[in-house]
């Protein structure tokens, strides 16, 4: 009986494996086995696909190994052996969603982790960041994004060497407009007269008092 389990590899932890085994000789069937806790499509295919458990990603790699079944007569049962490296994806959070005001700037609190080693922000809009490349940061509207009510700021991490991508998240920051007052222009009267006052409101503000 012959069998080969294939060549070692390296996957990233939101992935999957498919198994390249062979075997041959007297050998009729195979039997998949694992060091760690992940799951294989069909334990008794050559070609199983294997998805590593937690347990799995945490190890970092596993051994996979392929055994024939014991055939008639005088030979007996072999084994092959591979390893499977995996390499922890990217992760990335940019936080939860946030309202402004118009004359302010938003605290971004963006995190990441995994195989990311660096992040990248950018906007829908044309504001302006204290640091793109900060995950923790802030955001200052321009006029145009003030006038859209609304911006999508994205943070990216970078790709990460081996198997795994950059990975990307969002949040929606709404940008209220400031409340406006003016009080008109000052005036001179008489003692004992009246003025008439020609204040005025706007952005978000409704109501005054004087």
């Amino acid at each position: 009986a012959t069998v080969a389990a294939g060549g070692n590899a390296t996957i990233c932890s939101s992935g999957t494996y498919t198994l390249a085994g062979t075997m041959g000789g007297s050998a009729t069937s195979i039997t998949w086995t694992t060091s760690g806790s992940g799951t294989f499509s069909s334990a008794t295919s050559t070609t199983a696909v294997y998805t590593p458990s937690a347990a799995d990603i945490a190890a970092g790699s596993v051994t996979l190994t392929i055994t024939t079944d014991n055939p008639a007569g005088p030979c007996n049962a072999v084994t092959d052996v591979m390893t499977l490296t995996i390499s922890p994806a990217a992760t990335v959070n940019a936080g939860p969603n946030d309202v402004i005001c118009s004359n302010g700037s938003a605290n971004l609190v963006g995190t990441f982790g995994g195989s990311a080693t660096g992040v990248t922000w950018t906007t829908s809009g044309s504001g302006t960041f204290g640091s793109s490349t900060s995950a923790s940061t802030t955001y200052t509207p321009s006029a145009a994004d003030i006038s859209s009510g609304t911006v999508t700021l994205t943070i990216t991490t970078n790709d990460p060497a081996g198997p795994c991508t950059s990975a990307t998240d969002f949040i929606t920051l709404t940008i209220s407009p400031a409340a406006t007052a003016a009080a008109g222009a000052n005036q001179t009267i008489c003692a004992g007269s009246t003025v008439t006052l020609t204040g005025s409101i706007g952005g978000s503000a409704t109501t005054s008092t004087w």
